[in-house]
């Protein structure tokens, strides 16, 4: 598995063949920008944000969209890069047992990539059971 990094631009005619994996956010955020592209209405997205961010606990939208998201206040309210790859690597573990997807983007824009963001996604591939994936794209 290798880890690139890539601009929006460059990967978004390719971004069918990818599962996403950002935090729950509403607005101007990461999520809004991939679940308008599989065609997810506001409500939908609205009740995925606060199911995640109530719960404090990673979910998904697959199999309706290849969506998936960390708590909100993880990015925007800590630094902790640790936490961050308990949940990243929670989300591996689903990968495997459910959503089986062999390509994963990690687009975690505030708007730029925070360095303990890209820390805990470098930890989270070296420590869970990656496997499946061929590729991962950070998204700066």
């Amino acid at each position: 598995m290798r880890i690139i990094r890539k601009s929006q631009t460059d990967i978004w005619s390719a971004r069918y063949d990818y599962h996403v994996l950002t935090y729950a956010e509403e607005g101007f955020a990461p999520l809004n920008i991939h679940a308008a592209s599989f065609g997810i209405e506001k409500r939908q997205l609205a009740a995925f944000v606060d199911s995640v961010n109530q719960r404090f606990e990673t979910g998904s939208l697959h199999p309706r969209a290849q969506i998936s998201a960390v708590p909100r206040a993880l990015i925007r309210e800590g630094q902790d890069a640790n936490a961050l790859t308990n949940y990243i690597t929670e989300f591996l573990r689903a990968n495997v047992e459910t959503i089986k997807a062999s390509k994963l983007i990690c687009d975690f824009r505030t708007p730029r990539v925070p360095s303990f963001v890209v820390a805990a996604i470098e930890a989270a591939m070296e420590s869970a059971d990656a496997s499946m994936l061929q590729e991962v794209v950070i998204i700066e």
